[in-house]
């Protein structure tokens, strides 16, 4: 599998300003259906460059927020949310470009449904094993599913300008891992997505307001989503100790 880490410092932001232009909401539907269907599919190792392993268990880098510990086994199975994919992800327009950044983190992905918590399981175990034997830092990594698509003809898009702010500090990825196959043409077909998982260094804290930058456009949404991931993990916790 080839990996994106001459990439990973490609690119500063040139300007920041809040929001994004808008988009059609059928646009964002579209877009959003995409991205669906190609995370089904690398799940199911049909478009990831490598298929996945079998589900290890998390790393340091994945760990849950202090007071938040992931639940393993049954008791995981049935902390299991509600949430679909969109609702604990960062979704942004940026130019042409719908960009959609999911967090992989056991305890955010304690919030999402089984089966879609069971596909983003996967695709981390993959490629925490692709990155766990490399740098310590690569090790303590956070790692985010992240997809470009395009609602227009066609697009570009540079995967190394897409930065998290956390705590202050602009972070730049570590490491991109394609899964489509066309990750590396940066090009995007109508229609068209292309993902990849995306390590930022461990400093990058999502128990805390957290911005994502793409060039010119940064989305601070994160906050209101996790609290909607807070939520849902409180109320699956509750019924797991009334059960």
């Amino acid at each position: 599998m080839s990996r994106g880490r001459g990439r990973g410092a490609e690119g500063l932001a040139r300007r920041r300003r809040r929001g994004g232009p808008g988009r059609r909401d059928g646009g964002r539907a579209a877009g959003a259906a995409v991205v669906e269907t190609v995370v089904v599919l690398a799940a199911a190792g049909i478009v990831a460059c490598a298929p996945a392993p079998p589900l290890e268990a998390p790393s340091a880098g994945l760990a849950s927020p202090p007071g938040l510990r992931p639940a393993t086994g049954e008791a995981s199975a049935a902390r299991s949310g509600s949430l679909r994919q969109d609702q604990i992800s960062v979704r942004m327009t940026a130019g042409d470009l719908l960009i959609e950044v999911t967090p992989l983190a056991p305890w955010v992905l304690e919030a999402a449904a089984p089966d879609t918590r069971r596909r983003l399981e996967r695709i981390a175990a993959a490629h925490r094993r692709a990155l766990g034997e490399q740098t310590e830092e690569e090790q303590r990594a956070v790692f985010f599913l992240v997809a470009f698509s395009t609602d227009r003809s066609a697009a570009t898009f540079e995967p190394g300008d897409l930065h998290l702010i956390s705590r202050g500090l602009r972070e730049r990825p570590v490491s991109v891992e394609p899964i489509t196959p066309n990750w590396g043409s940066r090009q995007l077909p109508q229609r068209g997505a292309a993902l990849a998982v995306y390590a930022y260094r461990g400093a990058v804290d999502l128990s805390r307001e957290l911005v994502v930058a793409y060039q010119g456009t940064e989305d601070a949404s994160w906050a209101r989503i996790l609290a909607a991931i807070e939520a849902e993990r409180a109320r699956t916790s509750s019924a797991a100790r009334i059960s």
